[in-house]
């Protein structure tokens, strides 16, 4: 049992006779007794506030104790101090005495009557305790199930401010949502994650005066995080008032409305869609309303499940995602039961034990498994734990999302990072190559141009080097061009010029061009055609392009001394072409590459001559311009090599093509302008048309071009067209608005070659149109075309 509290009890008499014997009588209560000699003394004790009882002796003091006593609602009992009559009686009751006793009272009915008095007030004392218990405890409760909620809660940004919009509280979703941190955020004013354009027109004062004086103020407006994005706000703020009406602050709730608004704006383009805006503005202002409810509106998977793991609710999205029904009982299933086989080791070996443990939450990336089929998806979980007042775990819920798209996203830009890393590689390669293979002719080039320096006039050696410098000039041209067709087709520039071509022409036309090649090698080459006529319909050029390429290449990268066969044969619509080596052959894990940009087979480079990993890819895009196909074939290494070429035999068999004409014969001495801003191009070309036995003269820009030409009066003009200032197009214009200049024939002289750059050097005047560098065939057929 425990220790009884003893009470406090004031005696008040003026006589100490009187006061000795009131202590006297009420020694045996075992109560703490006060004496009080004079009212002054009396209200200093009640001043206090821990008297349970006041025993005072005449009407004279029960005038001001009673007084006082009552207003700290403290009982007096009154002791009669002479004769009592019944006035004097009422009177004292009247002043709030609790009771009134005769002067003779006896001894034990006084203790009897204060002992009543004390056991009363210990009852009452103890009443009043349990009620403060009890109310602190739900306070405590409630605040606590606040708690919860604010902390999980996240969709929903909860603010508190004082009356003056300062933020005391940063609580729920505030942070995810306007990506301030609640230690940031408070102290600062609210107004900090209004637009400027808001500040500036007073938004947040209006806000703070219409909650003041309507109670409440609609929040749906444009807000800004902190990180400068918008996002739309769709709220309440209401005033915070104390007992006494008091302003104490204000409380500011929304969430994150921004897809939905970015909806609504559209729909509101469409007046059959209206309906459906306002229908969702009226739902999203009842989810404001109805917080609890916001699980069901999510698109997240949000469950819980009693500490057991058992689940207990599961919202409409997450039966979704599971492949429930939404009639399905949720309480039939264990939180191990959702998730894939895969998953099930780690949520026994990590999610439940942190969810059950100290730290009460995990979160990573796990697999569900969907009840109706069984298929696995990927999902970021974040589970935590739910305790009570006293840290007991009375649940566990979840908020788990699903990252399908985004884990394919992910493997779709691992894809492109191993692409860009291979390209990469390969651009790395090409450029090495390619400065390789353009010092390759440059540096005998250069060699060359020595060698006649210091040879002077020895014919012998003159000629040898020249026919070097011929050699190694073609084959960067070569070069170039094949760089030059490759652009052109990826960005869709080249055009074919076809024309009705027997089988037979193409093949013996691949193999003039390969034949000094093969016999370099010391190659045996059997060429097997079809005695039958094979018309095609292609572009002469290009397919001897593709044969001379692929001969090229088994010439390569066959050792010396092997075979070459070229055979060609009808296979229905189809001419079929093959070139077939003993070569080095092609390792399997080659080819499905071998017809890409840049590639070459590493195994093979020891025996190749040269190039830039270009000329398969050409081959391939060059005959599939064609409709045509083109494969490869390989025992492997050593093994050799066949390259398949199908095209389509033309429709209609047209007549063999006529003879090629020959060259016209040179003409007479010519007056010749050369108009180059490249000096040593002009030069060089102007030297090469002297040696031809014509007058040359060269200007280096088209203003001095054209001031030359009008003192000149050359009949032939070769004009380069990049030049600066003036180009090469606006110079022929001028000469062509020129009429003493209307005769002469003008010569485009430029690296570009495509249809669209012949057909621009027409529209500004040129009669005739050439790609660097001129050959002498280019220059006796311009020569041909004079009158």
């Amino acid at each position: 049992m425990s220790e009884k509290k003893k009470i406090k009890i004031l005696l008040v008499d003026d006589q100490p006779s009187g006061l000795a014997a009131l202590a006297a009588v009420l020694a045996d209560l075992d109560e703490v007794l006060v004496s009080a000699a004079c009212a002054e003394q009396a209200l200093h004790a009640l001043q206090g506030r821990d008297v349970a009882l006041v025993l005072l002796r005449g009407a004279g003091l029960a005038e001001l104790v009673c007084r006082q006593a009552r207003t700290q609602a403290v009982p007096v009992i009154v002791l009669a101090d002479g004769a009592d009559d019944e006035a004097r009686i009422e009177h004292v009751y009247a002043l709030g005495a609790a009771d009134y006793l005769a002067d003779t009272v006896n001894p034990v009915i006084l203790r009897a009557r204060v002992g009543v008095m004390a056991a009363l007030h210990r009852k009452c004392a103890a009443l009043a305790g349990n009620a403060q218990a009890s109310h602190l405890a739900a306070l405590r409760t409630r605040d606590e199930r606040m708690r919860l909620i604010l902390d999980n809660t996240r969709d929903y940004a909860f603010i508190g401010t004082d009356p003056a919009g300062i933020v005391t509280e940063w609580e729920g979703g505030a942070e995810n949502i306007t990506g301030w941190w609640a230690a940031s955020a408070c102290g600062q004013p609210s107004a900090i994650i209004f637009t400027p354009a808001d500040r500036a027109a007073g938004r947040p004062e209006e806000e703070m005066a219409q909650a003041r004086s309507t109670g409440r103020a609609e929040d749906k407006r444009w807000h800004v995080r902190r990180d400068g994005t918008r996002f739309f706000a769709d709220g309440v703020m209401v005033p915070l008032r104390d007992d006494q009406e008091r302003l104490r602050g204000y409380a500011k709730i929304f969430r994150d409305a921004t897809a939905e608004r970015l909806a609504a704006e559209q729909l509101e383009l469409s007046t059959v869609q209206l309906g459906e805006s306002r229908l969702r503005s009226r739902m999203a202002e009842e989810g404001l309303r109805r917080l609890a409810a916001v699980a069901e509106q999510s698109s997240d998977f949000i469950g819980i499940a009693d500490p057991d793991a058992t689940a207990t609710y599961l919202n409409p999205a997450g039966r979704r995602m599971a492949g429930l029904q939404p009639g399905a009982a949720i309480g039939n299933y264990a939180l191990i039961d959702f998730f894939a086989p895969d998953s099930r080791a780690t949520v026994h070996a990590q999610v439940l034990p942190a969810l059950a443990g100290e730290q009460g939450q995990w979160e990573g990336e796990l697999q569900l498994r969907r009840f109706d089929s069984g298929a696995a998806v990927p999902v970021y979980y974040k589970g935590f734990a739910v305790r009570d007042g006293d840290g007991r775990i009375i649940a566990m819920a979840t908020i788990t999302r699903d990252i399908t798209q985004q884990k394919l996203a992910e493997d779709a830009l691992r894809g492109v990072a191993r692409d860009l890393a291979e390209a990469d590689r390969r651009k790395s390669e090409f450029l090495a190559t390619l400065a390789h293979e353009l010092r390759n002719p440059l540096a005998p080039l250069r060699t060359g141009l020595d060698l006649l320096r210091l040879a002077g006039g020895d014919a012998a050696v003159s000629g040898s080097v020249v026919a070097m410098m011929d050699r190694q000039l073609g084959h960067l041209v070569h070069l170039v061009n094949d760089l030059l067709d490759v652009a052109r087709i990826t960005r869709g520039k080249i055009e074919l010029k076809t024309a009705s071509t027997d089988l037979a022409t193409l093949v013996s036309m691949a193999v003039e061009t390969s034949a000094a090649l093969i016999q370099a090698r010391g190659h045996a080459l059997d060429v097997q055609v079809p005695a039958e006529a094979l018309r095609l319909e292609v572009d002469v050029t290009r397919i001897v392009q593709v044969l001379s390429n692929l001969l090229n290449n088994a010439a390569k990268y066959t050792p010396a001394g092997g075979r070459i066969t070229l055979s060609a044969w009808r296979d229905g619509a189809h001419a079929v072409l093959s070139v077939a080596d003993t070569g080095v052959g092609i390792p399997a894990a080659a080819m499905p590459t071998l017809f890409d940009m840049f590639t070459q087979v590493g195994a093979s480079l020891d025996q190749a001559q040269g190039g830039l990993g270009i000329g398969l890819s050409l081959v391939q895009r060059l005959v599939t311009l064609h409709g045509g196909s083109v494969g490869a074939s390989s025992g492997g290494a050593g093994q050799g090599s066949t390259f398949v070429v199908r095209l389509p035999l033309a429709v209609a068999q047209a007549a063999p093509d006529e003879a090629r004409a020959g060259l016209p014969p040179a003409c007479g001495p010519l007056r010749i302008l050369v108009v180059d801003d490249n000096a040593d191009a002009g030069d060089s070309l102007a030297a090469l048309l002297g040696v031809l036995g014509h007058t040359t003269r060269v200007a280096q820009d088209g203003e001095q071009g054209y001031a030359m030409a009008r003192e000149f009066a050359p009949q032939l003009a070769f004009l380069d067209i990049g030049m600066p200032g003036m180009d090469g197009y606006q110079l022929a214009r001028l000469i062509r608005n020129t009429p003493a200049m209307r005769g002469l024939l003008l010569v485009a002289l430029t690296g570009w070659g495509t249809r669209e750059d012949e057909a621009a050097a027409r529209e500004a005047g040129f009669d005739c149109h050439l790609t660097k560098p001129v050959d002498l065939d280019a220059l006796e057929a311009v020569f041909g075309a004079l009158p």
